[in-house]
């Protein structure tokens, strides 16, 4: 038997006996203070998901056990305080946050992608940024940067955010 075929079926039996990942439901809340054009707001938004990543137990991949995908809807609200009158903005959408687990600390990536209304004006929100969190048994808490991109009836708008924000983590559902 050659080695890349023993290779091969100690790999399968490892994973035939692997534990499963360990995923979770998560619930978040979110608040930043934004700054677009000249102009300072604030925003909150609530998240629901789901976490997941790749089980202990594999062989190989299992040393990337801390990697992280969490699939989240997330509703939100967004004020504008600009000089030519405030933009209220409402979000409802979906989003991935991606990264791993390093001791207690998880840096991860986020990309959300929302239906818009602002002020009556329909439109988009995409927002792309970078957390860090402070991980516990079922909670973290962190702080993130997100650049928005928003697209409305009137045109493009964009806007900086820096927040923090905090999750509970649970077999709930």
């Amino acid at each position: 038997m050659s080695r890349a075929t023993r290779t091969a079926l100690a790999f399968l039996a490892a994973s035939a006996v692997a534990r499963p990942s360990q995923a979770q439901e998560v619930v978040a809340f979110d608040a930043a203070v934004a700054e677009g054009s000249g102009d300072w707001g604030v925003s909150v938004d609530g998240r629901i998901g789901y976490r997941t990543g790749l089980p202990r137990g594999w062989p190989i991949i299992g040393a990337a056990y801390g990697l992280i995908l969490q699939f989240e809807i997330i509703g939100g609200y967004r004020q504008l305080f600009a000089d030519t009158g405030d933009l209220h903005l409402g979000r409802l959408g979906g989003g991935l946050r991606a990264g791993g687990s390093i001791y207690w600390f998880q840096p991860l990536v986020f990309l959300h992608g929302s239906a818009a209304d602002a002020n009556g004006n329909w439109g988009g929100l995409l927002d792309i940024g970078l957390a860090l969190d402070a991980r516990f048994k079922v909670w973290s808490f962190g702080v993130h940067y997100a650049h928005d991109f928003l697209h409305l009836d009137t045109g493009w708008m964009h806007l900086n955010e820096i927040g923090a924000h905090v999750e509970i983590r649970a077999f709930w559902f």
